[in-house]
């Protein structure tokens, strides 16, 4: 044998070698695949913290590309474990220790009571503003049932034990022209109170209403019951004295079965005679005016509303006399008691225009 031949024996044949090289190769490959997957997994792990300065959209101040700043994973907060226990540790305290809800309250609720439980009432005056006045318990009050008035076809009534107690008038003056009065009892009107004349409030002058006569005798003739009202402006007792003898002088042999009416107030938009005197001495014209009228047989009432009677007055000294109340509200509020309500302005079959509504609680025909 060679010397050669014994030094070769023991190495493999050129098909071994060729495939180890090819195993060599597979491995390596295989390695920069794995590499290279690891590296694709986490680029944006990689890249976040190399992320770039964000960019300024230049034709849009203020506005930030907000792609910057998103990192690609869209795991969200319901995804974590640790949102979830804090939700349950929540709502298990929510349920230990409930929240009570506080009671809404509206503006009304949370003004205080200005009528200090019911011993003061509220006046609205001309100009709109507001004043609370004193309620003097010593005065008798109203004692009329809310709940008794019915309203019927616009008009009230007011029933006592099941009986209608009330009855049914209007104001008429010069201003509504010819009346057809027999309409108008025919839409069951009871008794009409008919100007009768009135005193100026800038000459002082008495004057008659130009169709008192007229209105007067065609009342009756259509068998309605009359009362009559005579607007002052008297600034002294002298002259409401005055003015009630000019009341019964025009009257005459007239009967009449309603009250004469005193009425006096202020002048819109004008300066009046009576701006100038003091709450007393009108109260004290009031008393001469309807104190002479008593005096001469008529029934007397003073006609005002509340503002009137409990600011422009002394209340307490003409407060047992009959009082005409001129509100027009649903119901009266007027704390004090009063025998006529006028309540509303009214379409009435037989006058021309409107008239104003008045409830009677007294058959003064009867009285």
């Amino acid at each position: 044998m060679r010397k050669d031949d014994e030094f070769y024996k023991d190495e493999p044949d050129d098909g071994s070698k060729s495939l180890i090289g090819a195993a060599l190769l597979f491995s390596g490959v295989t390695i920069l695949l794995i590499v290279g997957t690891v590296l694709l997994i986490n680029r944006d792990a990689i890249s976040f913290k190399k992320k770039p300065t964000p960019v300024v959209n230049e034709n849009v101040s203020g506005y930030v590309n907000l792609d910057d700043y998103i990192s690609g994973d869209d795991t969200v907060s319901d995804d974590l474990d640790i949102w979830n226990e804090y939700l349950d540790e929540k709502e298990k305290e929510e349920e230990e220790n409930p929240v009570i809800a506080e009671e809404e309250t509206s503006d009304e609720d949370k003004k205080e009571d200005l009528s200090e439980g019911g011993t003061k009432t509220k006046v609205v005056k001309a100009d709109g503003s507001e004043t609370w006045v004193n309620i003097n318990k010593y005065i008798a009050p109203n004692e009329l049932d809310n709940a008794s008035f019915v309203l019927k076809n616009g008009r009230l009534d007011y029933y006592t034990d099941g009986e209608k107690a009330s009855y049914t008038g209007i104001i008429v003056d010069k201003n509504d022209d010819y009346i057809d009065y027999s309409k108008v009892k025919r839409d069951n009107i009871d008794f009409v109170l008919i100007k009768l004349g009135q005193r100026g409030y800038a000459t002082g002058t008495i004057t008659l209403d130009e169709n008192f006569y007229t209105n007067l005798k065609n009342a009756k003739d259509a068998g309605l019951h009359v009362g009559v009202l005579f607007s002052s402006q008297a600034i002294t007792r002298e002259e409401a004295e005055e003015e009630a003898q000019f009341v019964i002088d025009s009257l005459g042999e007239e009967k009449i079965d309603y009250p004469v009416c005193f009425y006096m107030n202020f002048v819109q938009n004008d300066k009046s005679r009576i701006e100038n005197i003091t709450p007393e001495e009108r109260t004290g014209i009031a008393k001469a005016f309807m104190d002479k009228i008593s005096e001469n047989g008529y029934n007397s009432i003073l006609y005002g509303n509340k503002e009137w009677l409990l600011c422009n007055l002394n209340y307490t000294t003409v407060s047992y006399y009959d009082i005409l109340l001129d509100q027009e509200e649903d119901l009266p509020d007027f704390p004090y008691r009063f025998k006529m309500w006028k309540y509303a302005t009214k379409d009435i079959s037989g006058v021309s225009g409107k008239s104003e509504l008045i409830i009677s609680f007294i058959d003064y025909s009867v009285k």
